[in-house]
Order: structure tokens, then C-alpha cells, then sequence
């Protein structure tokens, strides 16, 4: 089997986008996700800080690169971005009266997309503290219909992203969503599936979603909590989950999304090393 890969930009996430970019793409990676820390730095350095994400982490590590001035998109390594993380706190509610200003903020994201040339932006669903599920659905249904209406306008694909448990962790539920909207897909997270609806069957997910797949979040995990460890390193079954994406014919390459792997080498040129080593042995493991 052969597939291209690649991998966020959360990866070299204490690097200025810029510098990010540079070392992913001098490590030999040529398509990226767009995080969320390095979309949120370039809102703040365009002074776009109405609409960054307010996770504190994300916001303080924004503000404080705010200075350097606008990304200058011409000047970037020729990589591709595949697609872009969308941010965290619009979709996690405290109540339904939140819905209308997070759906403004995913809005300016949509929005920047286009302008950085960026084709699918990877959502996450509405979630309310304490909503039962026919409540999330009718939000999801409804908040994606207009959401997806901005998308469309600007050429861009919004990708659902399944969650681990409860209301999105099912193929049904996501397909939902993306038959009453526009311009809408899903993102498969592996982890996220392998943690209770598909765990031991993460390729069911994949089967069932088919031709609606625009992104994908690959990490591995033993069940029990969302690792993000690299493939290999859980109970995934890789090689099932590789030909099902073979068998929907998943053109894109393979985004990873493994943070659990990157506090064991400080060293961002280190990391990236330790990335390719990986990937060229789970290839040649799967190719045996």
C-alpha cells in the first residue's frame, strides 16, 4: 500500500509558523494541517484578535508572537496545507445562548482559509454541558447548515471531526450532519474511535463513512484514554484501517496528530527526524 503523509504543525508547535513550516519542510514533509496554535498566531499577527481562540494556552502563545507583524503567505515554503485545524473553544458550550457568537468567530476562520488557500478546515461538533443528544443534534444540524453556507461561499469544505464517546462518535451521527448541510465532510479521528464506538474496529468507521472523509487525525491509543501515541504504539489494527481507507479510496494524504510522542525529544530538528524513522518503519511493518 502506498500513501503519502503527513502531519500538523502543532508538531514544531514553539516555533513561529514561519520557522514551523521551514523545519517540517526541510525534514522532507510536503503536506501539513494547520494547527490551531499557529492559525491563532496568524490572526493575532494580522491583529484579527477578535476572533482568536480564547483556550488560554492558544491565546497566550498568540498574543505573545503578535508582534512579529503579518505572515507574509508568499514567502512560506512550497508545502501544501491539506487542511487546518478549526478552533476549540466556539464548539465547547457552556450553554446554547454561546452558539450564536462561536458561529460568527468559526465564520472568520472559514474566512481566513481562503485567504491562506487552505481547502478544508477540520471542526469539531457543538457541545453543551449537561444537553442530551437529540439537543446537540438539532444544534449541530442547524448551526453546520449556516456554517456550511459561509463555507461554500468561499470555496472551502468544513470537516466534522468524530469524537470519542456519546453524541458524534458514530458514523451515523456525523452523516447527518453532512447530508443537511453544505459543503460539509468529516474528518476521521482514529483515536477518538478507538476509545468506545469502534474500539478494536477503528476500519468500521472508516467503511460506513466513506466518500464523506475530507481530513484525517491519525494517532493510536490502547482504549483505555486518548494518547495520541504514533501508530504502532497502541491496539489499532493498521493495516485493517489502512486498506479501508485504500477500499473508500482516500486520495489525500495521512494526517498525524500524535502530541503524546513529542515531549520525549525537546529538539524540534530531532523530533522531525524521529517522525520520518517512524513512518518509514510502520510502512515497511505494513509492507512485510
Amino acid at each position: 500500500m502506498d500513501f503519502r503523509w503527513g502531519v500538523w504543525t502543532s508538531w514544531v508547535a514553539e516555533l513561529p509558523v514561519e520557522r514551523a513550516l521551514e523545519e517540517l519542510y526541510s525534514g522532507g514533509f510536503r503536506y501539513l494541517e494547520l494547527s490551531v496554535e499557529h492559525f491563532n498566531e496568524i490572526l493575532a499577527r494580522s491583529g484579527e484578535l477578535g476572533y482568536l481562540d480564547e483556550t488560554e494556552s492558544f491565546k497566550s502563545r498568540a498574543l505573545a508572537l503578535a508582534g512579529l507583524g503579518a505572515v507574509d503567505v508568499n514567502s512560506l515554503p512550497p508545502v501544501e496545507l491539506i487542511h487546518a485545524h478549526g478552533p476549540f473553544k466556539p464548539f465547547n458550550l457552556q450553554s446554547f445562548d454561546e452558539a450564536e457568537k462561536s458561529i460568527e468567530t468559526v465564520k472568520e476562520w472559514i474566512r481566513w482559509c481562503s485567504k491562506l488557500g487552505v481547502k478544508v478546515l477540520v471542526c469539531h461538533p457543538f457541545t453543551v454541558k449537561g444537553a442530551e443528544w437529540r439537543s446537540l443534534e438539532n444544534l449541530n444540524v442547524s448551526s453546520f447548515r449556516r456554517l456550511g453556507k459561509a463555507a461554500e461561499e468561499h470555496g472551502v469544505v468544513l470537516a466534522v471531526e468524530n469524537m470519542g464517546r456519546g453524541y458524534a462518535s458514530l458514523a451515523s451521527h456525523l452523516l447527518r450532519i453532512v447530508e443537511e448541510a453544505p459543503s460539509t465532510a468529516v474528518c476521521v479521528d482514529t483515536g477518538h474511535a478507538n476509545l468506545e464506538a469502534y474500539r478494536g474496529s477503528v476500519e468500521r468507521l472508516i467503511t460506513e463513512l466513506g466518500s464523506t472523509i475530507a481530513a484525517t487525525h491519525l494517532s493510536d491509543n490502547d482504549g483505555s484514554g486518548d494518547q495520541h501515541v504514533f501508530p504502532g504504539k497502541g491496539t489499532i489494527d493498521w493495516r485493517r484501517v489502512l486498506e479501508a481507507f485504500k477500499e473508500v479510496r482516500y486520495g489525500k494524504p495521512l494526517n498525524l496528530e500524535i502530541p503524546g510522542e513529542s515531549k520525549a525529544f525537546p529538539d524540534p530538528a530531532q523530533r522531525v527526524k524521529y517522525l520520518v524513522e517512524s513512518i518509514n518503519a510502520l510502512t515497511r511493518s505494513i509492507l512485510a
